[in-house]
């Protein structure tokens, strides 16, 4: 009998993906969906995607390789990041007089 082999995750390693890199990405995507409708949504949606990613790829890396999401990790930074640089670009707009 032989044992039945351990199906891959989503990254393909068969290592689970920490739960942090998943949450970054999610606050990422939501935060610059945010922007557009309510500016100050997305930066305080920004700021947890950028904590968690950066928790998410600190446990990651003492993880010694049990857990994946590294790149999930540092796409919801990117993502977050951008979200907080719109808001702020979008703050300084609405700031201008206008004529």
């Amino acid at each position: 009998m032989t044992p039945e082999p351990v199906p891959p995750d989503d990254d393909g390693t068969g290592r689970p993906t920490n739960r942090k890199a998943t949450y970054s990405l999610l606050f990422g995507i939501a935060a610059f969906a945010c922007v557009s409708v309510f500016t100050f949504g997305g930066f305080a949606l920004g700021i947890p995607a950028i904590t968690t990613g950066i928790h998410a790829r600190r446990e990651i890396a003492l993880s010694r390789g049990a857990e994946g999401g590294d790149n999930i990790a540092g796409i919801g930074l990117i993502v977050g990041g951008a979200a907080i640089v719109v808001a702020i670009i979008t703050f300084g707009i609405d700031a201008l007089p206008s004529r």
